[in-house]
């Protein structure tokens, strides 16, 4: 695999597709030696977002997933402009159900909405490949 590559997956916002989508990262992931616990946290991550129901999406989503840096990227897509912001809101408010933001923030490196420019946004999810050391 080259220093840098990319892997985009376009799928219907379906239950049966999801799991097409986590067998992606699953097989992107195998050559880059990511631990196990790293790729459970990436694909639940993208498993939480997915199954959201504050979360709306067209009938069809994209997974763009980058791999560099020593870290897979997984930008999910395309959500009406704003609306991220609104499921992470419900979720915190809702009692009894664990926070869509926290948990995010708790299981990968880096989450961040942004806009694409024509009206909707994307959820980029960060997640490094290795730990690195702790000294």
């Amino acid at each position: 695999m080259n220093d840098s590559e990319t892997v985009v997956l376009s799928f219907p916002r379906k239950a049966p597709y999801f799991a097409v989508a986590r067998l992606v990262v699953g097989g992107l992931a195998a050559p880059l030696e990511m631990s196990y616990d790293a790729l459970d946290d990436l694909q639940l991550a993208i498993s939480s977002l997915l199954d959201n129901e504050d979360l709306p999406a067209a009938d069809q989503l994209t997974l763009k997933l980058h791999v560099g840096d020593g870290s897979m990227r997984a930008s999910l897509g395309r959500f009406p402009a704003e609306s991220v912001e609104v499921a992470f809101r419900r979720s915190s408010d809702k009692e009894g159900e664990l926070d869509l933001r926290k948990l995010l923030d708790t299981i990968v490196d880096g989450v961040e909405v942004a806009p694409d420019g024509d009206g909707h946004e994307w959820v980029t999810l960060t997640k490094k490949v290795k730990a690195e050391a702790v000294t």
